[in-house]
């Protein structure tokens, strides 16, 4: 990731983030959602930049979740579609789950739609297991939601 740099998200990031999140979402969250995030003080929110020049950057994917005692839980992950496919998403997620493995964190969660193939495999990759599927969750497509979790 030698031109890539992982840097903690800020008001300033929010128009490209909102950018990728309508592009990756049927769903998307809305400025608002994530200015809350910003200001929660549970919440953990990272943007990985590409180096385009001398300091010069492209956010090019961005992560939030929320530390609660000892666990976290995933909110949102998303890569810009242009950048899909490339192994970014899965150095992001490890470096940023590794950053907060030394703080005595046990376990990691996530929710995924059953569709969401793509990342179910990434998540599988980086170590998570469905721990429960539940179904007919989401009310726009009726598909099952699954549960994802990761012990450290």
């Amino acid at each position: 990731m030698s031109d890539l740099i992982i840097d903690t998200m800020s008001e300033k990031d929010i128009d490209p983030v909102l950018s990728i999140e309508q592009a990756s979402f049927k769903n998307p969250w809305s400025r608002i959602s994530f200015l809350n995030e910003l200001s929660n003080k549970y919440s953990h929110n990272f943007v990985l930049k590409l180096e385009n020049s001398f300091e010069t950057y492209q956010i090019i994917a961005y992560l939030c979740f929320r530390l609660i005692t000892d666990e976290i839980h995933i909110l949102k992950i998303a890569v810009n579609p242009e950048q899909r496919s490339k192994g970014m998403a899965f150095k992001f997620i490890n470096h940023c789950l590794n950053t907060f493995c030394e703080q005595k964190i046990k376990s990691a969660i996530l929710e995924v739609r059953q569709s969401n193939t793509a990342g179910i495999v990434l998540y599988e990759k980086i170590g998570f297991g469905i721990e429960a599927q539940i179904p007919n969750y989401y009310s726009d497509t009726h598909e099952d939601l699954i549960l994802m979790r990761k012990t450290f």
